[in-house]
């Protein structure tokens, strides 16, 4: 008796991690948000990757418990009556890392680790992804542009995009908003209705 409620709390117990680990997956822009300030000790980096590197570095990071994003851009290929997605990398080349000292050492000595990158702000920057993923996860996103710095800066305060912050600009009538990632000097710009900025 004892031992089927012994294998019972172990099930369960894997049940919950198993509905943890999903949960995480879809909520990557909370998992991002808890870390836009690390814990003591720890800060974000931006690993330069070698080339077609960036899915190596994260699953090497992954099998050391160490925290890695980069933004992945989902497209639909058909082949005849056949549908098939691909993922890649928004910013290619650019794998962002949360690291301590010993995680920072792991980390340059990679294989697939071309350079590693300081983050002067690092607040700034970690919003800076949260405002991409956020536009990630609700498929706002219209195409990946070089940095602009010219603009105002916006928060969207309403709609699916709601806390993404970034740089208003208007086409032809319609008002778009680049989210930036200033480090790597990439934007991605999204559709919002003008009612739902305001000011940062």
């Amino acid at each position: 008796m004892e031992g089927s409620h012994q294998q019972g709390s172990e099930a369960d117990v894997k049940a919950d991690v198993k509905a943890d680990m999903k949960a995480e997956e879809l909520s990557l822009s909370g998992i991002l948000e808890s870390r836009v300030v690390p814990a003591e000790g720890s800060r974000w980096i931006v690993v330069h990757t070698r080339p077609r590197s960036e899915k190596k570095l994260l699953k090497y990071c992954e099998e050391r418990g160490i925290f890695g994003y980069t933004p992945l851009l989902t497209r639909v290929h058909r082949y005849g009556n056949r549908r098939r997605e691909f993922s890649s990398p928004m910013f290619p080349g650019y794998v962002f890392c949360v690291v301590d000292a010993r995680e920072l050492q792991s980390v340059r000595q990679s294989r697939y680790t071309a350079r590693v990158l300081p983050v002067p702000d690092q607040e700034v920057m970690a919003r800076q992804l949260v405002s991409v993923q956020i536009a990630l996860e609700t498929n706002e996103i219209l195409e990946v542009l070089p940095f602009l710095e010219a603009g105002r800066a916006v928060r969207i305060a309403s709609g699916p995009l709601k806390g993404a912050e970034g740089v208003v600009h208007r086409v032809k009538g319609r008002t778009r908003v680049l989210l930036q990632v200033d480090l790597i000097q990439q934007s991605v710009v999204v559709d919002v209705d003008s009612r739902d900025v305001v000011p940062a």
